[in-house]
């Protein structure tokens, strides 16, 4: 995806990056984790590694200049459905932004494609409320997870 917010840029995930992406998810999600499951610190870094490993050609590392500000990872599942997995921005970062516009331009290609867009949050997080600001609605619910989906047919039918 190219990114036309200015001086963010998207770069392929690299090896070199994975120390600093590993804490900065921990600085955003412990949190949960911790609440939810208790915190491993071992299995946690397993647990992202096998992230990577699964989704490594899908992961975009977000930079701003030429600092690593956070992930968007974006892939198509089976149903042909347009996935929003690993995303994050680095606290400092936040609430300038920055994770919304990237969310309305992955969304806007979404549409664009004719796709579905799915993601799950955790239920205390609060970006849930930006999600269904934007159009998505939950469509499962686990004891940990909303689990979202945004219908372009939805969007599409209330542009009319």
């Amino acid at each position: 995806m190219k990114c036309k917010i200015q001086n963010i840029k998207f770069e392929e995930y690299k090896d070199k990056y994975f120390d600093k992406l590993y804490e900065m998810k921990k600085d955003n999600f412990k949190w949960y984790v911790e609440k939810l499951y208790g915190w491993d610190e071992e299995k946690q870094v397993e647990f992202f590694r096998n992230e990577i490993k699964e989704y490594r050609k899908d992961i975009n590392v977000i930079k701003l200049e030429n600092d690593i500000i956070g992930v968007f990872t974006n892939y198509m599942n089976e149903n042909k459905e347009s996935v929003i997995g690993l995303f994050y921005i680095d606290k400092k970062y936040q609430k300038k932004g920055i994770g919304t516009k990237i969310l309305l331009e992955q969304l806007k290609q979404d549409e664009l494609d004719k796709r579905d867009t799915i993601l799950q949050v955790f239920k205390q997080n609060p970006a849930r409320f930006l999600y269904k600001k934007v159009g998505f609605k939950t469509y499962e619910e686990t004891k940990t997870h909303y689990k979202m989906r945004r219908s372009y047919k939805e969007i599409e039918a209330k542009n009319i």
